[in-house]
């Protein structure tokens, strides 16, 4: 892996790739770069190899390296002995394309126009996303991944992964994911898309030079989603109706409201808007039968056993969407298991409940 080392100065690997790349809405790509993490080592006939897909605003950077020794997202999970146990597979985080952690996306400068592409970067969907990090993999001589494993965002591109590439995946997990995306969490993404897109800041994407970017609007946006991302028993027991003084205020007033405002302006400042603008598109376009005759047809590229994870209380992905592909699955006679998960945390309980998804990991892995 010597020739995928990046400059001192990144805190992450580079794979850059100078071949055409189509996209499935029509458009292609004359180059691309993906950034990645990786954590164990690759066996000796490389058959080791767990690739992990991110949720949205998640960057590579899963656990700490030597490269970056921040905590990453998953930190409890990645180690020796941890769920993704680094003494027996290569485990390998890959950011998107067309996000903002160092891969190929809006904020990139176009060399056609020595500016970042903004909203001209072309649209993009979860296969592409798929084929893209194929690419990466397979540039590390990898031909067959033990496994893929992704939350959100990163279970429906687990099983994307595995519908493109059925003889390539040995196994997968995708948790609080969809086969297809229901009109619940559309509704949810176009709200916040159209908080960005009514913000004067934005200058219908390009605010790359200007004094004022739309880190506002971005705040709002990510608010919306963290009310999703956990549950409503949650928001009563941790805040109920605290208060963070006694004066009237508009806000932030309630904890609730306090907790909120923190979150949206934590992610404001570091991810790009236009970034968020393709890829939560892309997660509204998503279905396994996206371009296929019928979502049976496209569910029934899939062939590796696997494991499908809900969470009870899950109210952007319910959990009956994650027990119908399990079940859609089991119809076309795939080995499909399905764990429902009872959690408070909602959503985001995968990043919470890091006893549970490793053990569940650790007994799939092994199976």
């Amino acid at each position: 892996m010597d020739d995928q080392l990046p400059p001192a100065d990144l805190p992450f690997q580079l794979y850059s790739d100078t071949e055409p790349f189509p996209l499935v809405m029509g458009r292609t790509l004359d180059h691309m770069h993906l950034s990645f993490e990786s954590w164990g080592e690759l066996n000796e006939d490389h058959s080791n190899a767990v690739v992990l897909f991110t949720g949205l605003s998640a960057s590579s950077h899963a656990r700490s390296h030597a490269l970056n020794t921040a905590p990453g997202w998953w930190e409890a999970m990645i180690g020796p002995s941890c769920g993704l146990d680094t003494n027996k597979y290569f485990v390998l985080c890959i950011n998107h394309l067309g996000g903002c952690f160092g891969s190929l996306g809006p904020a990139t400068i176009d060399p056609a126009s020595d500016k970042p592409y903004g909203p001209t970067f072309p649209p993009l969907t979860i296969r592409d996303l798929a084929k893209a990090a194929h690419r990466l993999i397979r540039s590390l001589g990898i031909t067959h991944l033990y496994a893929c494993i992704g939350a959100s965002l990163g279970g429906m591109l687990s099983l994307e992964y595995a519908a493109c590439y059925p003889d390539q995946v040995n196994r997968f997990i995708s948790i609080s994911g969809t086969g297809r995306t229901g009109p619940q969490s559309i509704a949810y993404r176009y709200v916040q898309r159209q908080v960005i897109l009514n913000d004067p800041a934005y200058h219908d994407g390009w605010f790359y030079d200007k004094d004022e970017r739309p880190t506002k609007s971005m705040a709002v946006a990510r608010q919306i989603g963290n009310i999703t991302y956990r549950s409503r028993q949650e928001w009563e027991d941790r805040f109920g109706r605290s208060r963070t003084g006694n004066g009237y205020s508009f806000g932030p007033d309630f904890q609730v409201e306090s907790y909120l405002h923190h979150m949206g302006h934590k992610l404001a400042h570091h991810f790009d808007p236009n970034s968020f603008m393709i890829l939560t598109k892309a997660m509204d376009l998503f279905s396994l039968g996206y371009g296929f005759s019928s979502y049976r047809e496209g569910v029934a590229r899939i062939t590796s056993p696997n494991l499908i994870i809900g969470v009870t209380t899950d109210m952007l992905f319910p959990i009956d969407e994650q027990e119908a592909i399990h079940l859609a699955l089991k119809n076309e006679a795939v080995d499909s298991q399905f764990l429902a998960l009872d959690s408070l945390s909602g959503h985001d309980s995968f990043l919470v409940e890091v006893e549970f998804f490793a053990n569940a990991i650790q007994n799939f892995l092994r199976e």
